[in-house]
């Protein structure tokens, strides 16, 4: 019996077997392989390549008589067998489960029970922070996969799960080099943004950084490409097609790290992207409102208007092939 006093939770690592052992949670416990900062008292170190530096947080809320999850991690936690959010904290019950890596944990408390309709994510109003919705000018970048349904079709998850980390992870590095933001994955697109001003008029700097990227990520990707596993359809390396696009958006942080950039510049961002690339068409595609904020700089190829799925009026677009 646990001391709730002293001891009013614990982390049993492998429960059930013959190895488990119990790590008292006093008020908070992080646990990851090496949980920097934090005294041996507060962190549960695992060694385990599969389990980030900082995986995850448990919390009590002593007062409240209530203990919460919250997921830090690379690769993900799962609470009873499900995938939780990352950073969003989700209410735990003594005797959940936790999995991270080959590592399973197990909560337990005499305390800490609370409520079957309570195990969800904070509820609203509940000392959490609001998320603060802006409606500003941003230039967006989609870089999207060539024939990437295809390719997935035929292809072992491990083996295109692999081969993407190692290609996004080299237009990461770009995308640093340019001041952009990673905004989000979309399966196999790679959506970034840059912020360009609240005046009317898209910002030429944000233009410039966004059309700069593209143009060196898409003379990254062959070089990538041919390193990896992956292969197009013919059997050849996999080719990506680039979309920017500009004007107002809606940016909101729905929870947690996922954030929201909405508005017809999004939409437009990503069709071109399924588009660049295929038909003859150029790799970069740039809608006109990019192309006229830029000026002079680039080398820009004026296209016939393209017609994008879910929109009425057709897009105004040019190639970007190379800086001048």
């Amino acid at each position: 019996m646990l001391d709730e006093e002293l001891i009013p939770a614990v982390v049993v690592v492998s429960p059930g077997r013959a190895d488990e052992r119990a790590v008292p949670v006093h008020d908070r416990l992080l646990v990851g392989r090496e949980c920097a900062g934090i005294d041996d008292g507060h962190r549960l170190l695992i060694l385990d390549r599969m389990i980030s530096r900082t995986h995850l947080e448990l919390r009590l809320d002593l007062e409240r008589d209530e203990a919460w999850l919250t997921d830090h991690s690379t690769n993900g936690t799962r609470l009873n067998g499900r995938r939780i959010e990352r950073f969003v904290p989700v209410r735990l019950r003594p005797g959940d489960r936790m999995t991270l890596g080959d590592t399973e944990l197990e909560f337990r408390s005499p305390r800490f029970s609370g409520e079957p309709d309570n195990r969800g994510p904070v509820p609203p109003g509940v000392d959490t922070t609001v998320h603060k919705a802006v409606v500003t000018q941003m230039v967006m970048v989609v870089g999207d996969v060539v024939s990437f349904s295809t390719i997935a079709e035929d292809t072992d998850d491990h083996v295109l799960l692999a081969n993407i980390e190692r290609l996004f992870a080299q237009l990461r590095l770009i995308l640093d080099k340019h001041h952009g933001t990673l905004t989000n994955y979309a399966g196999d697109a790679f959506f970034a943004t840059w912020e360009a001003g609240d005046a009317g008029e898209v910002a030429p700097a944000a233009a410039r950084a966004a059309v700069s990227f593209a143009i060196e990520a898409a003379a990254m990707v062959p070089k990538v490409a041919a390193t990896l596993d992956l292969r197009d359809p013919a059997g050849g390396p996999v080719r990506m097609g680039w979309g920017i696009s500009s004007g107002r958006a809606a940016v909101s942080g729905l929870s947690g790290p996922l954030i929201a950039v909405l508005g017809d510049a999004t939409n437009v961002a990503f069709r071109l992207s399924g588009v660049a690339g295929r038909d003859g068409r150029p790799e970069i595609m740039v809608t006109d409102a990019v192309y006229d904020a830029i000026g002079t700089g680039f080398a820009f190829t004026a296209l016939p208007a393209i017609q994008v799925k879910g929109r009425t009026k057709p897009v105004a677009v040019f190639g970007a092939t190379d800086a001048v």
